[in-house]
């Protein structure tokens, strides 16, 4: 499919013939999945159906919501902030505290990223664990956060371009005709 170096147009040729879905998070954890290339997802019903009808090559939209373990920051925008296509998944159900903000276990559904597009200014973030970050204080995180989020697809612009996605739950699939509409606002932020 593609090898270590996506080539951006030729991931959008390919985006534009597969569904697209949403994961919805909190901006600290897209830092984890721009350092790892992961995410996780919690045990529940629907997300464990969703989880096993992921594949190979899927691509998914990454939605940054409010913070959920740092104070509220109206500095800190919600929406659209990347996107990823799906290299394979994996339960890990005892997987040890990392030293971040969850606990030990808490998101045993593993997802693996072949590559991550992030729109913000990545160039400046560093690249380290959020344990070691969170060792140089949350106005650290926060800088990295700020710089993540920076660009993003906002709900105004998706409103302004019919093609807003739901915030409810923490994985969705996104419309044919929307997933469209959202790849050519996604195209301009892809570096």
């Amino acid at each position: 499919m593609f090898g270590n170096n996506i080539d951006r147009d030729k991931f959008l040729e390919y985006a534009y013939t597969k569904d697209i879905m949403k994961i919805t998070g909190p901006p600290c954890d897209w830092l984890k999945t721009y350092n790892l290339k992961s995410w996780g997802f919690r045990r529940y019903d629907k997300t464990e159906r969703a989880y096993a009808s992921f594949k190979k090559g899927d691509i998914f939209v990454f939605h940054s919501m409010k913070q959920e373990y740092l104070p509220a920051d109206p500095g800190v925008k919600t929406g659209i902030i990347g996107i990823g296509i799906l290299s394979c998944k994996k339960i890990i159900d005892n997987e040890p505290y990392d030293g971040a903000f969850t606990p030990e276990g808490y998101r045993p559904l593993k997802i693996y990223f072949l590559d991550v597009w992030f729109f913000g200014d990545t160039d400046k973030i560093i690249n380290e664990s959020i344990a070691e970050k969170k060792k140089k204080g949350i106005g650290y995180i926060m800088k990295d956060i700020y710089n993540l989020t920076k660009n993003i697809i906002s709900f105004s612009e998706m409103r302004e371009n019919d093609c807003v996605i739901s915030t409810q739950g923490a994985v969705s699939k996104i419309s044919p005709e929307k997933s469209k509409r959202l790849l050519k606002i996604i195209a301009g932020r892809l570096h």
